[in-house]
């Protein structure tokens, strides 16, 4: 179809005048018909409800951790971890190798009290927010911990050596 048959090439005073072959056609009422994303689910879909202004910042829908059920509390964590992803990488962070240890218990007389060691994949990290405050949140929802701090290092820098044979296969870098 011409950019004439459309009018985009038109002033919208000439626009207002009746065109038949386009006007004359049938419209199916004035919403735009956007076919299979109107039933797409939303981002909103995928974020639990919380009481502060916390997003979640995995781009895939949440993944329940699969754990023993006779798993200590730091494979656990780990399997916790695996679900929370870089919101640019399609790998989890603990793959990535943002997880520099799992304290879990943090000691030996706070047995339901977690700490983390991460770092991100540089200081300007667009996710610095969010990424610490997904695993914490997620490791906070394990029944048997009570509190999860997470601590961010740059000493030592990440680099992509630090990520597992698996992530480097998902992203070609093998």
């Amino acid at each position: 179809m011409s950019l004439l048959k459309l009018g985009l090439n038109e002033f919208p005073a000439e626009r207002t005048k009746k065109r038949p072959e386009i006007d004359d056609q049938e419209v199916s009422g004035t919403r735009i018909n956007t076919g299979a994303l109107s039933s797409a689910p939303s981002y909103s879909d995928y974020v639990p409800s919380m009481h502060s202004n916390m997003t979640m910042t995995s781009p895939l829908p949440p993944v329940e951790p699969e754990y023993d059920p006779d798993a200590t509390l730091e494979e656990k964590v780990v399997a916790v971890l695996k679900t929370c992803y870089d919101p640019e990488i399609p790998v989890d962070i603990y793959q990535l190798g943002l997880i520099y240890n799992v304290f879990a218990p943090r000691a030996e007389d706070e047995p339901g009290k977690v700490k983390i060691l991460m770092t991100l994949t540089s200081p300007n990290c667009p996710a610095a927010q969010t990424l610490p405050a997904e695993a914490k949140y997620k490791i906070e929802r394990l029944d048997e911990v009570e509190d999860a701090e997470i601590e961010i290092t740059f000493d030592p820098p990440w680099t992509p050596e630090k990520m597992s044979e698996e992530a480097k296969l998902v992203l070609n870098l093998i």
